[in-house]
């Protein structure tokens, strides 16, 4: 969690500007002003000025609530809000030569509360058997999937280092270990993932799906990408997964609607009693 937070907020605040500080419209007596918005908003048409005014002060109106909650003065606010701030001041500098104003460092609080406040709330929330086993049935497309391979994968700009790469790799005592090894040397993560067909290039996907699980490639597959060095760790026929196989991720999705659907009603509220000035 805090590995996110430390990172959510950065693009936004160097693709802001300090340069014209001028107060666009305020909420509830609170001014929001354009240091907390990217660069071109006047360039914007009509239609997405009125959208992207309208998010700004729904965001507004929900930091401005949790910066009263007490999820602020807890120790995990409090370290993420060091490290976020820090992170976003020095990355900030470097593009600007300026400090972040007081709007932007508020920017940041808020938006740290409404994470914490979110998960919070998806952890209270509850879904019942009857609701996963009902979205399972009325949704049963969403359920099937396309014959799938999962690999681990090294991409190589020549066929001779793919080749070589292989040839050490079949040698290895433990090929798992060697792979992910190889995998750093060549700066590389290694494990991809399930890719269903039509996900992968084409005849990537065709050498694996018909070799055996727990099985290396024996030849390079010359993709626009490089050569790639395969490793299949395992497939799947095309088929539907399981009520079973489902019930835990439709449990996740069901809570996220819920949180999600919560927070925007609780907005819409606040957004109806709020006094806005443009």
């Amino acid at each position: 969690m805090q590995k996110t937070l430390l990172t959510l907020f950065a693009t936004v605040l160097l693709s802001s500007s300090l340069l014209f500080a001028k107060t666009l419209v305020t909420v509830n007596g609170h001014p929001i002003s354009d240091t907390i918005i990217p660069k071109g908003y006047e360039n914007l048409d009509d239609e997405k000025k009125a959208k992207l005014m309208e998010h700004l002060i729904k965001e507004e109106l929900i930091h401005a609530y949790l910066l009263k909650d007490q999820i602020v003065q807890t120790q995990e606010f409090k370290e993420a809000y060091d490290q976020q701030k820090k992170i976003a001041q020095e990355q900030y500098k470097k593009v600007t030569g300026k400090d972040l104003n007081k709007e932007q460092l508020r920017n940041i609080k808020g938006s740290i509360a409404l994470a914490l406040y979110q998960r919070k709330q998806f952890e209270a929330t509850n879904v019942t058997d009857n609701d996963t086993k009902n979205f399972y049935d009325e949704n049963q497309e969403k359920f099937n999937f396309p014959n799938s391979i999962e690999i681990a994968n090294i991409i190589t700009p020549t066929e001779d280092e793919a080749k070589q790469v292989i040839k050490k790799l079949k040698a290895a005592k433990d090929l798992e270990e060697a792979f992910v090894e190889s995998a750093k040397e060549h700066k590389q993560n290694g494990y991809m993932g399930w890719f269903g067909e039509g996900m992968a290039p084409q005849n990537l996907f065709d050498a694996a799906y018909k070799a055996n699980p727990k099985t290396l490639l024996s030849s390079p597959i010359q993709t626009k990408h490089g050569f790639h060095i395969v490793y299949l760790l395992n497939k799947k026929a095309a088929g539907k997964l399981s009520y079973d196989e489902s019930k835990e991720n439709i449990a996740r999705m069901l809570k996220q609607q819920k949180v999600v659907e919560a927070l925007e009603n609780k907005v819409n509220e606040m957004y109806g009693q709020a006094k806005i000035v443009y």
